[in-house]
């Protein structure tokens, strides 16, 4: 799991680093593209850092490790989000598949803020996750869920 999840983390920074190098030879349609991209890859990221967890929290068998390396993972990813968002691409992802609404960009303060209370309900899980171990599985996983669903509910289409 860790050598998927560093594979996972090194892959995300080589792109990064390929997107930003090649950024200024880019239409804006390109880095719309590209930004996107990057966008799509936290969040699949984001989702399989919360599956060990949320699995635990429906039965598997709970592993300390696995459940605070998903949570730290979560507080990472939770860090980019509004850096990711910080180009409007609205008018220039074209045909770009994309499940990001447009208000993302007319309420990036409501959005920003968001992704900081993911951030912030990661890090309480992790708390939970210290001090009560697998009692706590259920509580930590509260932490999080209702902070990924209230970005989902306002900022993600269907």
């Amino acid at each position: 799991m860790k050598r998927i999840a560093f594979a996972g983390a090194v892959l995300l920074s080589s792109l990064l680093s390929v997107n930003v190098m090649a950024a200024a030879e880019q239409t804006p349609e390109e880095k719309a593209a590209a930004d996107i991209a990057n966008r799509q890859a936290v969040f699949k990221l984001l989702s399989v850092a919360n599956g060990a967890l949320g699995g635990m929290a429906r039965g598997a068998p709970f592993d300390a490790a696995a459940a605070k390396l998903g949570t730290e993972r979560v507080i990472m990813l939770a860090g980019m989000i509004p850096q990711l968002f910080a180009n409007d691409t609205t008018k220039t992802a074209g045909a770009a598949k994309t499940r990001a609404s447009d208000t993302i960009w007319t309420g990036k303060a409501d959005f920003d803020k968001l992704a900081a209370d993911l951030e912030a309900g990661a890090k309480s899980a992790l708390e939970i996750l210290n001090t009560k171990g697998e009692a706590g599985v259920r509580e930590a996983v509260a932490a999080i869920g209702p902070k990924c669903g209230a970005c989902h509910d306002r900022f993600r289409l269907d």
